[in-house]
């Protein structure tokens, strides 16, 4: 299979993709300048006093970059009083507009601040109007108008040196662009690609790009798509990078690890915001953590490279494999965790292997376990026992055990190991590494059985050395989330050595599989950030929804601040809570508006009635 133009510089080696410089004030994105980290504010827009206090704090918290919402030309006016008292201040960091609808707030906020971010769903032609049913003649026109409304935008911001963020999400597509292509990654790519195409007929280039959403293989597929689609038209432009409405605590962390972590493995992105429903000064912290963990790959020893792409970059398709045990096939992905004396009881989930070092540390006899190949041939092991070889010991024993796995890592992998794998097909494989750039490494290895038609499931074996929760999520989402959203792993094992619980690290090991998309554990919650347009308390709504929802396992739930694209951006959540006016809620089923304007206060029993009358609650299991 080709790969011609490649997405990413390399596959197996950390290179920053080349894009051109973009000035935003007084920093840079793109080009040579390091990653830029971003936040949005949460305050009334209108109120020039708190939003300004507020961008300090996230400034004072490690940003860069900090967006504000802009829903009118009332809030663009307010932009040049915010920058005004932050500049009296002494903070000299650029401040973005967030535009929604509204092309004349556009041009205002382009005179007020250093970028403004527009888009391309809803720039142009106003509130979706849901019609898909466009003549060529209709496109056109409609296409003609967006161009013009651009095209009176980009004067503004040529006449101030103001940058733009081209800005596709998931869900707000133009019924214009929906009409001949759908809610797809192709859909979300046209869009940018129309506006760039536009930008450069009026020479207009200090252009950043984002395309987002809350389903990290959507997004993490989609951007690859439009990074390729730019190489094809000599266009290489910076990107932001950012999972939507990726939620708050663990979730929000472990989704946003795992999406922007695995364009960034790759050496994509050159701005990115992580989107918490949180104090948008949390949000700093974990992106800068991300950053800094993949960019420290930087000038690592050398993987070797391979010259076919055994792997779809732009959808997914899990990679073919037999099953053993219960590993690989159309399985689910497995969790492996080390046996300890300290697991929770109750709802906590439960790994389905446990590695122990001796058959004395068998506990139970309905739990499947892993056990050094030394330790179990020199016992009495029980059938729920599976030996783990190191590939010293899978080379020297003539006979091996009815099912086990192969402990092996790249740099060990060779002709001999390969051919006595095509011989034993009940072998799995343990992927470790030990390399800065260990995704990449693991990666290269499933490319080698591949290549070598050998169809043994893998699965990660991912080691780690932190304290902090936090630090251990980010960390561990961004290595082993790109091989599950590519359809290369089978199961994950994740070790710490730090002050870390186990049902923590579990809990993690389940988080990156959901928030991959590969096996499901708990409801999967799709929270906004929030911003100026939010009108009744999110964070502590989100709280109330997931404490009255969180066992429903498999389904989707969207806790949405506005009417702004939340319709949209609840992507294929089963049920939507979305504000839609001061202490106001409207609920959705799909995205089928079905109560209106509940206050606040009833709300949330709504939703759980309409959860039942639907057929999809369960009562919670008793504690």
């Amino acid at each position: 299979m080709s790969h011609e133009p490649l997405y990413c510089e390399d596959l197996f080696n950390y290179h920053r993709n080349p894009t051109r410089p973009v000035k935003v004030g007084i920093k840079t994105i793109g080009g040579n300048s390091p990653i830029q980290i971003q936040s949005m504010t949460t305050t009334n827009s209108l109120d020039a006093e708190a939003t300004a206090t507020q961008v300090m704090s996230i400034l004072d918290a490690g940003a860069d970059i900090v967006r504000i919402t802009t829903q009118g030309r009332s809030e663009a006016h307010t932009l040049e009083e915010v920058k005004r008292i932050i500049r009296d201040k002494g903070y000299e960091a650029p401040l973005v507009a967030d535009i929604h609808f509204n092309p004349n707030a556009a041009k205002v906020a382009a005179s007020n601040v250093e970028k403004v971010r527009i888009n391309p769903g809803n720039f142009s032609g106003g509130a979706k109007k849901f019609n898909f049913d466009y003549t060529n003649q209709q496109y056109n026109e409609e296409l003609a108008v967006a161009k013009s409304k651009l095209s009176a935008f980009l004067g503004v911001c040529k006449q101030y040196g103001t940058a733009i963020r081209v800005g596709t999400n998931h869900g707000s597509l133009s019924d214009r662009i929906m009409s001949r292509y759908g809610d797809t990654p192709q859909g979300m790519v046209e869009a940018c690609m129309e506006y760039l195409r536009t930008c450069e007929e009026l020479d207009f280039k200090d252009i950043v790009l984002s395309i987002k959403a809350s389903n990290t293989r959507i997004m993490v597929h989609t951007v690859r798509l439009l990074v390729t689609a730019m190489k094809k038209e000599n266009m290489n432009y910076p990107l932001h990078l950012g999972v939507t409405e990726a939620g708050s605590e663990d979730e929000g962390r472990i989704k946003s690890a795992v999406g922007s972590g695995a364009l960034l493995v790759d050496g994509l992105g050159d701005t990115i915001r992580v989107s918490l429903t949180e104090d948008p000064e949390k949000e700093v912290p974990v992106a800068t953590k991300l950053v800094k963990h993949i960019t420290a790959r930087n000038n690592h020893q050398p993987i070797p490279s391979m010259d076919k792409l055994y792997f779809t970059p732009f959808e997914y398709n899990r990679r073919k494999t037999h099953v053993v045990l219960n590993i690989g096939g159309d399985n689910a992905p497995v969790v492996i965790c080390e046996a300890v004396d300290e697991f929770t009881t109750g709802k906590a989930l439960k790994p389905d292997y446990l590695m122990i070092e001796s058959p004395d540390d068998v506990r139970n006899h309905y739990q499947k376990y892993l056990i050094p190949f030394k330790a179990w041939k020199t016992a009495n092991t029980s059938a729920n026992t599976v030996p783990v070889l190191t590939t010293t010991e899978f080379i020297d024993t003539p006979e091996l055990p009815e099912n086990c796995f192969l402990a092996i890592s790249y740099p060990g992998f060779n002709d001999e190991i390969a051919e006595k794998l095509r011989e034993n097909k009940q072998v799995i494989i343990l992927l470790e590494s030990s390399h800065i750039n260990r995704p990449v490494e693991q990666r290269a290895l499933i490319f080698k059985l591949i290549e070598q038609q050998l169809t043994h499931p893998v699965v990660l074996n991912n080691n780690y050395e932190d304290d902090n929760d936090e630090d251990f999520q980010i960390k561990s989402a961004a290595d082993a989330g790109i091989l599950f959203l590519d359809g290369l792993a089978d199961g994950l094992f994740l070790h710490n050595l730090g002050k870390i619980k186990h049902q923590e690290i579990i809990n993690t090991a389940f988080g990156i599989l959901q928030s991959s998309r590969v096996r499901f554990t708990k409801t999967e919650f799709i929270s906004c950030p929030g911003c100026g347009r939010t009108l009744f308390d999110l964070q502590e709504t989100t709280r109330q929804v997931k404490a009255r929802t969180s066992h429903l396992k498999g389904l989707k739930v969207a806790v949405m601040g506005c009417v702004v694209n939340g319709v949209g951006e609840m992507a294929d959540a089963d049920y939507g809570y979305i504000g839609s006016g001061p202490d106001t809620v409207s609920l959705f089923k799909k995205r089928e508006l079905i109560k209106r304007n509940l206050s606040k206060e009833e709300a949330v029993d709504e939703l759980i009635n309409l959860i039942k009358e639907h057929g999809d609650w369960v009562e919670p299991p008793q504690k």
